[in-house]
């Protein structure tokens, strides 16, 4: 692809979020796990979609491929009822250590050790559709090449953090079963919904 992994590329990227959101981002770097594979970011919008909100996207997971994927790429977003930006940050990290290991594909469970912010238990994301509404659910990042546009398209995939017993859960039951609980999908301080005995 033209432009793939470039700097061009990133500034296309955060003026469309910017222009989706109708915020302005800060961006940080997070060190990935295989330096030579390409950068990995957090752009995060603080009080995006409304005040108390964060919203994070990551950049970095579109510049490595997957078969699943076919000739998109692939990123991550966040949006959680908090004051703290660090959640915005959370897909970014994921992104960082997983990158080239994991499909990322919506309905996997994804999990960590430790919980992934200071003041909540939850330790692992799910993946499904995104919280806010991204035009057709798919950006194009392409550029030009003799004159003309070479497509580049990234969907988005939306990352929502849960327990590590609602980990398990989902490995027993599935994401459906895990997806239709009655469950607060932006409250990272919320109890768990499932034990990881069922």
């Amino acid at each position: 692809m033209s432009g793939h992994g470039t700097r061009d590329r990133f500034g296309r990227y955060c003026e469309l979020l910017d222009s989706l959101t109708g915020a302005t981002s800060v961006i940080s770097d997070v060190e990935p796990r295989v330096i030579g594979d390409g950068p990995v970011r957090a752009i995060s919008y603080i009080g995006t979609p409304e005040p108390g909100y964060v919203t994070g996207f990551t950049y970095g997971l579109s510049l490595s491929r997957h078969a699943d994927w076919g000739e998109r790429g692939c990123e991550l977003s966040i949006t959680v009822r908090s004051g703290d930006v660090e959640w915005a940050q959370v897909p970014a990290r994921v992104v960082a250590a997983l990158r080239g290991i994991c499909p990322f594909n919506p309905g996997q469970v994804l999990g960590y050790k430790e919980p992934y912010v200071g003041g909540s238990f939850m330790s692992s994301i799910v993946l499904a559709e995104p919280a806010l509404e991204l035009g057709a659910g798919s950006l194009d990042l392409g550029g030009e090449e003799g004159g003309a546009k070479v497509p580049d398209v990234v969907e988005i995939f939306g990352a929502y953090p849960i327990h590590s017993s609602e980990r398990e859960f989902a490995y027993l039951r599935g994401f459906n079963a895990l997806w239709g609980l009655d469950w607060d999908r932006f409250d990272p301080t919320r109890a768990p919904v499932a034990e990881s005995s069922w």
